[in-house]
């Protein structure tokens, strides 16, 4: 990506975070779609077709359950 448009984007994201807790959620949002699309797109490269597209093989997509991963939302007490 263009680092003129990465800058204008990160601009005109960070005017809506008011507060840390914003700060947060919009933290845990972006890495929780940055992981999602890496891993959609392994699946696709390991599988050889896109998703929705019929299976010529036997390995399938067959969905995804909920999962959540601790070590990206460590909390501290």
């Amino acid at each position: 990506m263009d680092e003129k448009k990465l800058k204008a984007l990160v601009a005109e994201l960070a005017k809506g975070l008011k507060t840390e807790a914003d700060l947060n959620a919009f933290s845990r949002m972006l890495t929780k779609r940055t992981v999602e699309t890496a891993l959609n797109a392994e699946l696709t490269d390991h599988l050889g077709y896109e998703k929705n597209v019929p299976k010529t093989g036997s390995n399938t997509r067959n969905g995804y359950s909920s999962k959540r991963c601790y070590a990206m939302t460590a909390r501290s007490n």
